[in-house]
C-alpha cells in the first residue's frame, strides 16, 4: 500500500489536509506494517508500505516528520520546482532548499512532482512537456538517492506524457497506483 499525504496541520482546514491526530492514528496502524521507500516496495508484498507526500507543504517538516523519525519511517516527498521557496523565510508555505535538506536528513527521500503542477494532458507542446516532467540538475542535487520516481500532477496521464517519463523514471505514481514496474495499490488519506 501506499499511503499519500499532502498537508499535515493541527486541525483539518481543507479536503487535502490531515490533522495531527489523524496522522498519529495512520503512523500506528502502519506499525503492522514494513514501511519501506519506493525502491525497496514490492506491490505483492501485503506487509510492505510506503509514505508519500505531494508538493512540499512546509507542514510536513513542523508535524509529520518528527512523527516519522519516532517510528523510525521512511518517507518519499514529491516535490513542485516552482513549489521550493525562496530564502529563509519561503513563501506560500512551501519548503525551500535548506528545509529539503533536512527532509533528506531525517529519512526523507525526494521525488519530482513536475515543474509548476499543471494538467500534463493540457501540455500540446512536445518539449513543453518535457519541460514539466524532466527535473533540473541543480534540484537533483538536493537528494543523490532520489529523484527516480514521478507522480503525476491531478493524477492524470496519456500515453505522451508516459513516454517521457518512462525515459527519465524507474516508475511514476498516480491516484489509481499507475506505475510502469507494475501495479501499485494506493490509498489516498485524509484525516
Amino acid at each position: 500500500m501506499i499511503f499519500t499525504f499532502h498537508k499535515i496541520s493541527f486541525l483539518r482546514t481543507d479536503s487535502i489536509t490531515c490533522n495531527l491526530f489523524g496522522f498519529i492514528k495512520q503512523m500506528l496502524v502502519l506499525s503492522k506494517y514494513k514501511v519501506v521507500y519506493l525502491r525497496d516496495y514490492n506491490p505483492n508484498d501485503k506487509n510492505q508500505a510506503v509514505i508519500r507526500f505531494d508538493d512540499g507543504c512546509k507542514s510536513l517538516l513542523k508535524y509529520a516528520v518528527p512523527i516519522l523519525k519516532i517510528f523510525g519511517y521512511p518517507f518519499e516527498l514529491f516535490i513542485v520546482a516552482d513549489f521550493i521557496a525562496e530564502g529563509e523565510k519561503g513563501n506560500k508555505g512551501f519548503l525551500n532548499k535548506k528545509e529539503l535538506m533536512q527532509i533528506v536528513n531525517k529519512n526523507g527521500r525526494l521525488q519530482y512532482h513536475s515543474k509548476s503542477h499543471v494538467k500534463l494532458t493540457e501540455i500540446s507542446d512536445y518539449e513543453k512537456l518535457k519541460a514539466e516532467i524532466i527535473c533540473p540538475p541543480e534540484i537533483k542535487e538536493l537528494d543523490n538517492n532520489g529523484f527516480e520516481y514521478f507522480a503525476y500532477p491531478y493524477w492524470v496521464y496519456n500515453d505522451k506524457i508516459t513516454a517521457i517519463v518512462k525515459e527519465y523514471y524507474k516508475g511514476a505514481l498516480s491516484g489509481n497506483g499507475y506505475s510502469m514496474g507494475g501495479q501499485y495499490s494506493l490509498d489516498s488519506v485524509a484525516c
